[in-house]
């Protein structure tokens, strides 16, 4: 029976203990916030992006989708999709973003709008509005409240585009043997070798010969390129060249001669950094003697200062309580010890 009883009040208490602890534990950040300005979130819930699989290859790691809605009866769509890093979400936002979109250049480091349509790039996210676009600064609001957010440089390869003959919204990022597969299915991706941790761009360019595609491989070090070089020169079609740890490939091989000037329109830069070290304040002989002299100059103001504050505390309790331990002692101020006999030595009693 008592065991029973036992038994019983330990189920009890756990009962009692268990919500308290659940309430303690830290639950997962939202990656949409409760509110954009007059805008309140309804219950979010996960979301599945159409292109998955390129998007798993950029590295998705977490995707989320919410309506919001005005006591005015307004609403939109917020659709937020967390990354790895900032190449991944660049390379998502170059996949994602729509035609004919026009660029926004105030908020987040990319965005772009097409009708009631917003496509926003901050750091390793990708979010999405569809609906009644909210204020700029409620939108800002919502970027800075993104959990874990991991800003970094935008991929090298971006570099050494030749923007000024991309033919819009033409651009794409590969990273994969996926997002290979949907814009040049005849390279294959042991030609290109993602395995070294390769990064490419592909994009359609103007030339005096009509369009042409071309890729711009970025890959990690110079001799990883020039040992790949020959797998693209192999290639029947295609034209390559190399260029430090770029390899850039023109696909179509229609017209050789503007496939040379379109391949010539890609340089690698490279960048030297000097270390140089900044001289230190010690490494000088007269900053050296000058920081002992103020030094000295500073410990004897602290000596000063110090026997001041306590001769000055002395005679102050002297006078307010002159009982007191920080007082001086009454009477003379020097005590005699008495040692030696005042008396003339004829006058000492013999033993």
């Amino acid at each position: 029976m008592a065991e029973s009883l036992e038994c019983l009040s330990a189920s009890r208490a756990a009962r009692l203990i268990l919500p308290l602890l659940v309430a303690c534990l830290p639950c997962g950040a939202n990656l949409l916030h409760e509110a954009l300005g007059p805008f309140e979130r309804l219950e979010p819930r996960p979301y599945s992006p159409s292109q998955a699989a390129i998007l798993e290859e950029f590295r998705l790691e977490e995707s989320e989708e919410a309506e919001y809605r005005t006591p005015d009866g307004r609403s939109v769509l917020v659709r937020a999709l967390q990354f790895y890093d900032d190449t991944g979400a660049v390379a998502a936002y170059s996949w994602l973003r729509p035609e004919g979109a026009t660029e926004l250049v105030e908020r987040g480091e990319r965005a772009v709008q097409k009708g009631d349509y917003v496509l926003i790039q901050f750091a390793n996210y990708l979010l999405s509005l569809q609906g009644d676009t909210p204020e700029e600064e409620d939108i800002e609001v919502a970027l800075a409240y993104l959990p874990r957010p991991k800003p970094t440089t935008d991929p090298p390869v971006l570099k050494y585009v030749p923007e000024d003959i991309l033919v819009p919204d033409s651009g794409r990022h590969i990273l994969g043997p996926v997002s290979l597969e949907g814009l040049a299915p005849d390279l294959a991706p042991s030609v290109v070798g993602f395995h070294f941790g390769t990064e490419g761009y592909f994009g359609r360019y103007t030339t005096p010969a009509g369009e042409m595609r071309m890729i711009v491989w970025d890959y990690p070090s110079n001799p990883i390129a020039r040992g790949q070089i020959e797998a693209f020169h192999a290639l029947d079609g295609p034209v390559a060249k190399q260029d430090g740890p770029l390899i850039v490939v023109v696909l179509d091989s229609s017209a050789p001669d503007e496939a040379q000037h379109l391949l010539g329109r890609v340089r690698y830069r490279a960048e030297v950094t000097q270390h140089a070290e900044e001289p230190e304040r010690y490494d000088s002989l007269r900053n050296i003697i000058l920081d002992t002299f103020m030094l000295c100059g500073l410990l004897a103001s602290l000596m000063v200062l110090g026997g001041l504050l306590v001769a000055g505390t002395r005679r102050l309790a002297g006078r307010i309580a002159p009982e007191s331990i920080l007082a001086p002692p009454q009477g003379p101020t020097m005590q005699r010890l008495g040692i030696h006999d005042p008396r003339p030595p004829n006058e000492i009693e013999p033993l």
